[in-house]
């Protein structure tokens, strides 16, 4: 890979990392609106529970198809100089994608009370809460179409390498369903899944308008024959399944939580949430600027500069996410009390919250390297595996959920210990099949980084404990403004040493990620003293 390349990827991670940074924090403020507004009125768990079967459309539909198979099938024509026969694939893709949500919403809206069997195990049929529950499906499901077209859009422009609409496009839709709850949420929770439903169509027209320009070659025709469909195709259902897997594998935590006590999916979807974020902002960000790159230099069999691309990608989601793993675990209630506490929040209930963090935590480094190695067998156009291994673990999810529910006293919080696990497991397996798929060796290669790594965040992570037993927290009932900011200054002020200390031990063990970091960013600050 030329220097210029290699910096030019550099710049598009940084900004789809800002761009997802602001879309994880504006998704954070839904939620924290979510538990502030709607909460106290009793409906949060059902409103969360209402998005299962619009998001189950979404991921049968689209999900993986756009990493998978959109992306790289389109990528690779237009490197090939075949951007034509590309585009007949792509429109008879949208268009058979699109006759088929059309499909699906119909079944889901008719049979909404048999799949609320499944997705909300724990509402009893006739209750106040089932009947809102299966009211709130049915006005979200039209939000599925809005979503799935804009999937589409956004699957395009990436394979054009324009990575900037798709980034920030999130942030507008997570700022208008904000609006919406806001308005609405504390007083009529019907009206907020209309909102939601209006800020899909809002986040679809945006993102039509800037893909605008690359559409010219869609045709409203069915190409089926074409090899490159097939080629398409043959990617994007495998793809799907292991998405909608992925999702499945979600959906039977939040189906166990149900079985718990009052706002027990609001507290799992939240601590979901917070893990997330870097996941978010570190990993998938980087698999979406990854993955074109990716799927271009398998097509041009530029294997060392492939292995260049997907070493960068590990290594920098290991180097992000391990330490944030450890400040999750360390740190998890002062966490959950600095995002979630904004009216009165007891003392048990924060640290549950920081519990249901704590347990999700280790997810975010597992889930981390599934989602770049997932796009490591994309680019080699590859779906079928990912599927394969993503299948077998919902049943040692719903294994995993059973014991912890029948056999121990944790309630909801072990259905992320149940995550968890079958993360750790499906990452593992990944590792081992990729490896003896490509002849790259993934462990070997990248274990002295990974070893230099942890070290540096066990390091971190004593001074942590040290400095969080010294510096005091406000853990009192209640809430002020004041106590907010005072909540925001302890844990700032927790955090300085041990990210000086990981740092510091890092330049020593001689990690080159974080001392060519420290040296570009004090280059800056000679260019503009």
């Amino acid at each position: 890979m030329l220097p210029g390349q290699e910096k030019k990827l550099s710049r598009t991670a940084t900004m789809v990392m800002f761009a997802t940074l602001l879309s994880r924090i504006t998704g954070f403020l839904r939620n924290v609106l979510i538990k502030s507004i709607m909460s106290p009125q009793g409906y949060s768990d059902e409103f969360i529970l209402a998005f299962t079967l619009p998001d189950l459309i979404f991921e049968l539909l689209m999900g993986g198809a756009i990493t998978a198979a959109i992306i790289p099938v389109l990528a690779s024509s237009l490197a090939k100089n075949k951007e034509k026969d590309g585009w007949k694939a792509m429109g008879t893709f949208i268009n058979c994608t699109l006759m088929a949500v059309i499909v699906a919403e119909i079944i889901f809206f008719i049979w909404t009370p048999a799949f609320l069997k499944l997705t909300a195990k724990g509402l009893s049929p006739d209750t106040p809460e089932y009947l809102l529950t299966l009211k709130l499906t049915r006005i979200l499901l039209p939000s599925a179409l809005f979503m799935i077209m804009t999937g589409l859009i956004n699957g395009i422009l990436n394979a054009y390498h324009k990575f900037t609409a798709v980034a920030f496009g999130p942030v507008i839709y997570n700022l208008c369903v904000v609006t919406s709850i806001f308005l609405f949420g504390g007083k009529n929770v019907e009206a907020t899944a209309w909102g939601v439903v209006f800020s899909s169509m809002i986040y679809f027209c945006i993102q039509f308008a800037f893909a605008f320009k690359y559409l010219k070659n869609y045709r409203p025709r069915m190409y089926i024959k074409n090899n490159t469909f097939k080629e398409l195709l043959m990617l994007a259902i495998p793809s799907l399944a292991a998405s909608a897997v992925a999702y499945v594998n979600q959906i039977v935590g939040g189906s166990f939580s149900s079985e718990f006590a009052e706002n027990s999916v609001t507290m799992m979807n939240n601590a979901n949430r917070t893990w997330q974020l870097p996941l978010g902002v570190f990993a998938q960000a980087m698999g979406v600027a990854i993955l074109p790159t990716l799927s271009t230099y398998f097509a041009q069999d530029k294997i060392d500069d492939f292995k260049h691309v997907l070493y960068k990608g590990l290594r920098t989601v290991m180097l992000l996410c391990i330490p944030s793993t450890m400040i999750f675990i360390v740190m998890n209630r002062q966490i959950m009390q600095i995002l979630f506490k904004w009216s009165e929040m007891s003392v048990y209930e924060s640290r549950m919250y920081g519990l249901a963090l704590m347990a999700y935590a280790p997810a975010l480094l597992f889930q981390s390297m599934v989602v770049i190695l997932n796009r490591a067998f994309y680019s080699i156009q590859n779906s079928r595996i990912p599927l394969a291994i993503g299948a077998g673990t919902i049943g040692l999810n719903i294994l995993a959920n059973s014991f912890f529910a029948n056999n121990t006293n944790l309630g909801a919080v072990g259905t992320g210990l149940s995550y968890v696990i079958t993360d750790m497991v499906y990452v593992f397996i990944l590792i081992f099949v990729f490896s003896r798929k490509t002849g790259l060796n993934l462990i070997p290669e990248n274990f002295s980084f990974l070893v230099k790594v942890s070290l540096s965040t066990i390091v971190a992570g004593v001074v942590l404990c040290l400095t969080t037993s010294i510096i005091p927290f406000p853990w009192e009932e209640g809430f002020t403004v004041g106590r907010k900011f005072a909540e925001v200054f302890s844990a700032g002020a927790q955090l300085i040493l041990p990210l000086l200390a990981f740092m510091v031990t890092a330049i020593l063990l001689k990690v080159d990620e974080v001392r060519h970091f420290i040296g570009s960013f004090l280059a800056r600050l000679q260019k503009n003293p």
